[in-house]
């Protein structure tokens, strides 16, 4: 299959950011690595053509460029955070989707960028969408974020196994997509290695 220029421009757009953000927080870009990886390998596994599986990897590959214009003690911080700086990391998908705003993406990628808060039952951010009004990849990337999310190892808190991971999710099951949470819950535990 070939690859078309404006598929290698994401490409390059994709490395240009990953570099940026490793030089910002290693642990952030080993995140976002991780989920351009696996989130392309989910839109294999549930059916997605191999340009969408691309397409949904870059945004999940990019979906928190936003956390570069949030102070680094907030995001780092080892202990709670206070009312005001949760609402400054609540800016990051705005923040992102405006980066973003003049490269003129395909919008299944600054949608991920943009809606990887959002959660199913209306209660996320920044606007509060609710069900299949949040666009699927960042539907994907919401599940995929939180997973990673809760096993890393982070200032904050020890990254917890991946079957406590996904116990965590099913707990917290009307924040996602229960068709996709489904999926993904039978992908990973066909390869638990993930």
């Amino acid at each position: 299959m070939s690859t078309t220029s404006a598929e290698l421009q994401l490409e390059k757009i994709s490395r240009f950011i990953g570099g940026i953000m490793r030089g910002r927080d290693p642990d952030l870009a080993d995140h976002l690595q991780r989920l351009d990886a696996k989130t392309a390998e989910f839109g294999r596994y549930i059916g997605l053509s191999e340009t969408e599986s691309s397409l949904l990897g870059i945004g999940g590959g990019i979906h928190d460029i936003g956390k570069l214009c949030i102070n680094e003690q907030v995001l780092n911080k080892p202990s709670r955070l206070t009312s005001a700086e949760f609402f400054f990391i609540k800016q990051h998908p705005m923040a992102g989707y405006q980066l973003l705003a003049p490269l003129e993406l395909d919008t299944r990628v600054t949608d991920c960028v943009l809606h990887h808060h959002e959660n199913f039952d209306g209660s996320g951010y920044p606007h509060g969408l609710a069900g299949e009004n949040i666009p699927l990849f960042a539907r994907i990337v919401r599940i995929w974020d939180s997973y990673d999310a809760i096993t890393m190892n982070r200032p904050y808190h020890k990254g917890r196994s991946s079957e406590e991971a996904l116990a965590i999710l099913e707990k917290d099951k009307a924040l996602y997509d229960p068709a996709l949470l489904d999926s993904f819950t039978s992908m990973m535990r066909l390869s638990p290695s993930i």
